[in-house]
């Protein structure tokens, strides 16, 4: 019976899991996931429906997945291509599903460079009125529209333009106060005048072209590229790329620039890119791959790449200041950048290379200009430091010929054999090797590590490029076959031990005899001397005590003489 029970018991169980187990299974990859879920790609797929793409897709290594149809993307969904994985867009297209858009002027009233749209009039046959819309929030005043140099001021949220049918195009081009922000939102309307309307919806994207003008929307989906992302006849609208991997694209890129490129990764466009969120559509490092031949980009404003560099210094003290002149894009000489305790500088972003619009490449070449350099060793003397040109590389060692570069060649004593009851003259020559000037002070030990009595610290100035020596005297307490060790004691600003040279040496050997002892006899010779100064003072006390008595007693008798005279008067 409990058998049965337990038999029934086990069937149920197994019903409920058979019964809950399409819930729990996970996603399809044969198709784009939906609902928030998330997929990863193994092995080999293609998706050649249109469908939506609502989620997360990872394209694990050794993975493809082939896209042949238009993919609606919705906002917040996620693609990972991971090393050694590939997506082929072959004909394929990843469109966001929410891609309205909001387009910033790029401040530029020079005729030539203004942000403008382009209007065919030739659809227009009775004439047509044209509103562009303040994108939320936003207001149109300090601005103005220009068509055919007449420049138009506009106010408020919106404003309306008329034009007449014309074989020939207009553009709208805008002026204004370069302190504002002029944002336009991404619908344009058409108003006929048999009452018909006709709505531009992202109009740099629908027919409209649009010149030098930059996204103010946010990206709506994101792409990750480890791997690699092919492209044929494709198209990526609304998208964040980061690229560390390969992307190899022939197609349209539209929203989703500028791609941020790693040092490691390769790109290869032929790509017609538009809509970008900043002033050029590829963001490379300084060692990123860059082949951009046969794309195209729209306006004179915004390029095709930059090349940009997060840099630090490192200087051998901590006490510096430096400017860098010809800096980044427009080229700019820097405030004062201090460094930290450890003698690292961190230079603000640095915009090292441009490939302009007009197919030209523009390099940076900046110049480290020493402010301040101060250390103990030339606390009196000029700063250290020159100025150097800027390397384009992540962590850069400054190095300059005006820094003092120190080796101590020799400590020599004056004579071979010394006793330990007086000094040794001591001879150290010191070459500066170097450019910058120092003044230094030697410390000096014993093999033991205690500490060489050379009357203090010897000092000496010692100029770039010269050799120069100084003298001390040495006393040593103990007999014996030594030497001391001397070095240049080291700036307390430096953070790189030894940078400056001046590592100790030991100086050539003294043989220190014991004190010289005098000959036998001599030992007592104090004593008799003390001896005979007592026997002398001893001497002296005495006569001067016998003569005090005598003096006395001659007093006393001239005293009863005196007396005895004084009674023979009176009788």
């Amino acid at each position: 019976m409990k058998k049965t029970i337990m038999r029934s018991s086990l069937l149920f169980l197994m019903l409920i899991l058979m019964g809950i187990s399409p819930i729990v299974s996970s996603v399809s990859a044969s198709e784009p996931p939906d609902g928030g879920a998330s997929i990863t790609i193994t092995g080999e797929h293609t998706w050649s429906q249109d469908d939506n793409l609502n989620g997360t897709v990872i394209v694990s290594s050794g993975a493809i997945l082939t896209i042949q149809s238009e993919l609606t993307v919705s906002e917040g969904s996620q693609i990972t291509v991971e090393e050694g994985g590939t997506i082929n867009l072959d004909d394929g297209k990843l469109i966001a599903g929410m891609n309205d858009a909001a387009y910033t002027w790029m401040r530029n009233n020079d005729e030539g460079s203004r942000s403008r749209i382009y209007i065919d009039t030739a659809h227009i046959s009775q004439g047509a009125t044209l509103t562009i819309q303040a994108y939320q929030g936003t207001i149109l005043d300090g601005f103005n529209a220009v068509v055919d140099d007449i420049s138009t001021p506009m106010i408020g949220t919106q404003h309306n333009m008329s034009f007449e049918a014309s074989a020939d195009g207009k553009w709208v081009e805008f002026t204004g106060i370069q302190s504002l922000n002029l944002i336009l939102d991404s619908t344009l309307i058409f108003e006929y005048e048999d009452g018909t309307t006709l709505s531009f919806d992202n109009w740099d994207d629908a027919g409209l072209d649009g010149e030098n003008w930059m996204l103010a929307s946010e990206n709506k989906f994101d792409i990750s590229i480890l791997g690699e992302l092919r492209g044929t006849n494709a198209s990526i609208v609304g998208a964040e790329m980061i690229v560390d991997g390969t992307l190899n694209f022939n197609g349209i890129l539209s929203q989703s620039t500028p791609i941020i490129a790693s040092n490691d990764a390769q790109i290869h466009l032929e790509a017609d890119m538009r809509d970008s969120r900043d002033d050029h559509h590829v963001t490379a490092g300084i060692d990123t791959t860059l082949d951009l031949q046969g794309s195209t980009v729209r306006g004179t404003l915004v390029d095709f790449w930059e090349r940009q560099l997060e840099q630090k210094i490192q200087f051998r003290a901590n006490e510096v200041m430096a400017s860098m002149t010809d800096f980044g894009y427009p080229p700019v000489t820097t405030n004062p950048i201090p460094v930290d305790a450890n003698g690292l500088m961190t230079l603000p972003q640095r915009t090292v290379e441009i490939g302009f619009s007009d197919g030209t490449i523009w390099n940076e070449q900046a110049t480290i200009v020493i402010n301040s350099y101060k250390t103990a060793w030339n606390a009196q003397l000029s700063p250290y430091g020159s100025n150097e040109p800027l390397p384009i590389e992540s962590l850069t060692n400054y190095t300059s010929s005006n820094l003092p570069i120190l080796s101590i060649d020799s400590i020599i004593p004056e004579q071979e054999t010394n006793s330990v009851d007086s000094r040794i003259k001591m001879n150290a020559t010191v070459t500066n090797s170097g450019g910058g000037d120092a003044r230094i002070a030697l410390e000096c030990f014993l093999g033991n590590g205690s500490v060489a009595d050379v009357g203090g610290y010897p000092i000496l100035e010692i100029p770039g490029g010269e050799t120069r020596s100084v003298e001390f005297n040495w006393n040593m307490f103990e007999p014996g076959n030594t030497t001391i060790n001397c070095g240049v004691i080291q700036p307390s600003q430096l953070v790189i031990a030894g940078s400056y040279g001046g590592e100790p040496v030991d100086s050539e050997v003294v043989m220190w005899t014991a004190a010289i002892q005098q000959e036998s006899g001599l030992g007592v010779l104090p004593i008799i001397v003390v001896v005979f100064i007592l026997l002398v003072g001893a001497g002296i006390w005495i006569l001067q005590v016998s003569i005090s008595s005598e003096k006395e007693e001659q007093e006393q008798k001239l005293r009863s003489m005196d007396e005895d005279e004084g009674e023979d008067v009176s009788e």
